[in-house]
């Protein structure tokens, strides 16, 4: 036992120096995954004017001044991924020095409890193949990971609490499962050391995500009617889990954001669309103002016990947002929901949520481009036919489609605005479009495909990418 002390005790002192001044972030840590090929940050705090100097062992050297606050910060260029293992050394006259280092590439996931929900599940909340997943892990010890402890604050934080660790059964059956799949997928897909960021916080709305002063430019801005309590009692305050929890984070150079969000704003989606758009554009320019790669999930149909629409509407603000800013891409997963969970809210199947994911990012930004598919069909256009029949043409249909049974989802009404459920048919020679009709709706002027809170889709593509739910009217709910 007394051996084992001293061994520990003299790594401790090789790693941090004997009473080194310097103090890092907890985002700065052994086992880090820093973005390849880049100018990474490097900061912390130092005694007022000391001089900080940076070693790499891949032979970049710098130094600044710590101001009379004890601030640092300095730039330091990123060689290609490898996995070789890197160390730096950081000293103001004593040294601390970060170890097992790896060059890669490295994503900030985000959202509520489904970005959050661990590989192992939770609470009459399974995780599909946890086990092999969990097990498995021990193959991708060059997955690192980061969770975000969920912390708010009414004002903006310097630092966050947690720690990079390798990927293990250990660390992964509690790190976030669409988070830690992602990461596994691009590692396979890349053969580079993949670093992930998870900070989420279940049962949130996205108004806490981002700047309270950003959110007055929206019609349903009404301060009065949002919970001001610092803590995790208020998680729901406006902006504070950005505070606590996102802009800490802003100088550690990433790739890009996964975001995983939309449950808790059913009821109150009207603006969701722009907030989203508004959330994306402000945690570019927090990183920096370039155009990072933002792929986010729809949320999975689910039954509230309640007859109306909320899902649905939310789901159409989110097919928007893609309208509305360049560079992001949403993940379908109407088709991901088994019959036996659909009242659940946290669906198990999350490995193809994040391999979709994951298909945005192969695509978009690592040079796969129109090998991958990233998205099913989506509604384009819809003509009336002789008896009463829509013909519906959609893009992103150019090889067919796959019907698993009847096709089912689609209600058409007529100038009384009420939706009855339609019969929908492919015919030849044209397997792109679709046919529609209801037989008690005489001249059908508006379409709907799974609209609803709950209509599991059993619509694909040629590629298994599920068709995108949608509708023609405009009616205000």
């Amino acid at each position: 036992m007394m051996k084992k002390f001293l061994i520990t005790l003299l790594v401790a002192t090789v790693s941090i120096g004997a009473g080194a001044s310097i103090k890092l972030p907890a985002i700065l840590g052994d086992n880090m995954v820093l973005q390849q090929k880049s100018d990474v940050k490097l900061w912390g705090w130092a005694s007022p004017g000391s001089t900080v100097k940076v070693k790499t062992s891949w032979g970049f050297a710098a130094s600044t001044r710590a101001d009379g606050g004890g601030n640092w910060l300095l730039s330091v260029r990123t060689p290609e991924a490898s996995f070789e293992k890197r160390n730096i050394t950081i000293s103001d006259g004593k040294s601390l020095v970060l170890s097992n280092i790896l060059i890669g590439e490295v994503w900030l996931c985000s959202g509520q409890s489904n970005m959050e929900m661990m590989v192992q599940g939770g609470r009459d909340c399974p995780i599909e193949n946890s086990q092999r997943v969990i097990v498995e892990s021990a193959r991708y010890p060059d997955v690192r990971l980061f969770s975000v402890k969920i912390d708010g604050s009414l004002h903006p934080k310097d630092d966050v609490t947690g720690s990079w660790k390798q990927a293990s059964p250990e660390t992964v059956k509690s790190f976030s499962a669409v988070g830690y799949l992602f990461g596994r997928d691009l590692h396979k897909a890349l053969n580079v050391p993949i670093g992930i960021i998870n900070a989420s916080c279940g049962g949130t709305w996205i108004e806490a995500w981002f700047p309270a002063e950003l959110q007055k430019e929206f019609a349903d801005y009404d301060p009065a009617t949002v919970p001001v309590r610092e803590g995790q009692s208020g998680m729901n305050t406006m902006e504070i889990l950005y505070n606590g929890m996102i802009y800490p984070l802003r100088n550690y150079e990433i790739k890009g954001f996964c975001w995983y969000q939309g449950c808790t704003n059913e009821g109150r989606s009207t603006c969701y669309a722009l907030k989203q758009a508004a959330l994306i554009r402000h945690w570019r320019e927090l990183w920096g103002g370039a155009s990072k790669p933002f792929y986010y999930v729809e949320i999975a149909p689910h039954e509230n016990g309640e007859e109306n629409i909320k899902g649905a509407l939310v789901r159409e603000q989110q097919a928007k947002v893609m309208d509305l800013v360049e560079n992001t891409g949403m993940v379908c997963t109407n088709d991901l929901v088994y019959e036996y969970e659909r009242w659940n809210v946290h669906p198990s199947r999350k490995e193809p949520v994040a391999e979709r994911l994951a298909w945005w990012a192969l695509s978009r930004d690592y040079g796969y481009g129109d090998a991958v598919k990233v998205i099913g069909p989506r509604f384009k256009s819809m003509e009336l036919m002789e008896g009463g029949v829509l013909k519906v043409s959609f893009t992103g249909s150019e090889c067919g489609f796959i019907v698993d049974g009847p096709i089912e989802g689609f209600e058409v009404a007529g100038a009384d605005g009420v939706f009855k459920k339609a019969h929908a048919e492919r015919r030849r020679p044209d397997p792109t479009v679709l046919y529609v009709s209801a037989y008690d709706v005489g001249k059908p002027l508006y379409l709907r495909y799974n609209f609803k809170n709950c209509s599991p889709g059993h619509l694909w593509d040629a590629f298994g990418q599920p068709v995108v739910p949608f509708r023609t009217d405009s009616f205000d709910y």
